[in-house]
């Protein structure tokens, strides 16, 4: 009789260790599957915050024999005019800088910035006024002002709306 009982506390204790081990065995399955959901998770975020890093943060500017730089909040618009390219400032100062208007389309932020014609890469906040004209283009006003009269055509003007639109 008391082999029999000997025998019975093993095999229940077998058995306790044995699900011991199968449960352990889950919750580690468990804790790898949550690190996989969490690693898909944070790999699906870097991508965007790496394409966010990839767009300048600022642009070194000249001003006689001195190099500043201008953060991109502090820059209104870019212009070209015989081959140069100026950066306005938001407090109306012009600057050269020592990029081409191609080369600012990968370096500029799309949602921020956006390519009016050949002549012009404007930001959202530096457009005062947008002015409907009968023939569907569009005529800009900037601040700081411009001098010259800014025209969107009517073939960019659907575009040029739905970037405004975003």
């Amino acid at each position: 009789m008391r082999g029999l009982l000997f025998e019975e506390k093993v095999s229940t204790s077998d058995r306790i260790s044995e699900l011991l081990r199968d449960f352990s065995a889950e919750i580690k399955i468990q804790k790898v599957d949550s690190i996989n959901e969490n690693i898909n998770w944070l790999s699906s975020i870097q991508p965007q915050q790496t394409a966010k890093s990839n767009f300048k943060n600022r642009f070194l500017v000249k001003t006689g024999n001195n190099i500043l730089f201008k953060n991109i909040d502090e820059i209104a618009y870019f212009f070209a005019e015989d081959k140069i390219v100026y950066l306005v400032a938001v407090d109306a100062k012009q600057y050269i800088i020592d990029y081409r208007l191609e080369q600012l389309e990968t370096l500029l932020n799309p949602h921020v910035f956006y390519r009016i014609n050949r002549k012009f890469f404007i930001k959202i906040d530096a457009i005062q006024k947008v002015k409907q004209l009968s023939n569907n283009r569009l005529q800009l006003f900037l601040k700081p002002n411009f001098e010259q009269e800014i025209f969107i055509s009517k073939d960019k003007a659907k575009e040029f709306k739905a970037w405004l639109d975003q």
